[in-house]
């Protein structure tokens, strides 16, 4: 997805369940995502940049990144619950960071991977092993290199190649590149040849997807919470969150400690 539509999608699938300054730093945290693609060290030397976003890696490594984001927002909150005094505010605002950058993993997963060729009615599983399609040996990403990016965004034919071989493209094991793919925005080759072929915008189909496994992500970390805190800490919380009002100038102004630290809780788990 491009920028905005993460924005949508996190602001439509969490506006229920946080405050407007939450989900400010939860999309910041989103957006973040794509801000940080070169290697830097202590920003982003502890996990594989192209995991990040279902692309120019192997699932199980994007797979893995999902798993140890997961992790490190979940011990976040824990330790925010259980934090009394000024660093509430900073561990606060940690927590949302890095949720935002977790849900950036799965919303990207719909839109870089061939999910919605092979399942179009199920949320992913979260299982790179045992993925929850008939044929799991056909879920792939796109493969990706700025050549052949370049290349196939100057050939005048490569639409047409797609549309000519769609279904070894999209739904068998043959290999497609990243913009053969993506279905960031509308009007890409693949939200266009999936709606020519289905009815309906590939983009749409995987922005709703997106939406639904964001909110149902949360609701599966707010559970963990539940059962790993006291009825009391779980409440302060709760409290907590809905009293959080750190601001867009707070934000800029802390932005490096928070990519350094998710990074760091990152490599911890390496």
């Amino acid at each position: 997805m491009i920028g905005k539509y993460h924005t949508s999608i996190t602001n439509e699938a969490l506006g229920t369940s946080f405050n407007g300054y939450a989900v400010n730093y939860i999309e910041k945290g989103n957006i973040d995502s794509d801000e940080l693609r070169d290697y830097k060290e202590g920003i982003t030397d502890g996990y594989d940049l192209s995991a990040q976003h279902f692309n120019k890696t192997s699932l199980e490594k994007c797979d893995e990144f999902l798993e140890d984001a997961q992790d490190v927002v979940l011990e976040d909150f824990i330790e925010a619950a259980k934090a009394d005094g000024a660093e509430e505010d900073e561990l606060y605002e940690q927590a949302f960071y890095d949720l935002g950058r977790l849900v950036h993993n799965i919303q990207d997963f719909y839109s870089h991977t061939n999910w919605i060729n092979l399942n179009q009615d199920e949320l992913w599983n979260e299982d790179i092993d045992n993925p929850n399609v008939d044929d799991p040996e056909k879920f792939k990403t796109g493969d990706y290199s700025y050549f052949s990016q370049f290349l196939d965004q100057i050939n005048p034919f490569y639409k047409l190649y797609l549309s000519a071989n769609y279904d070894a493209l999209y739904e068998d094991d043959s290999s497609i590149s990243h913009y053969g793919i993506n279905k960031d925005k509308p009007g890409t080759i693949a939200d266009e040849l999936y709606e020519d072929k289905y009815g309906i915008s590939g983009f749409t189909l995987a922005s709703d997807m997106a939406r639904e496994h964001t909110a149902q992500k949360w609701d599966e970390i707010d559970s963990a919470l539940k059962e790993s805190l006291s009825e009391e800490e779980y409440e302060n919380l709760k409290q907590k969150m809905s009293e959080f009002d750190s601001t867009q100038e707070d934000f800029d102004e802390n932005l490096d400690e928070l990519r350094a630290n998710f990074n760091e809780d990152m490599k911890e788990l390496q």
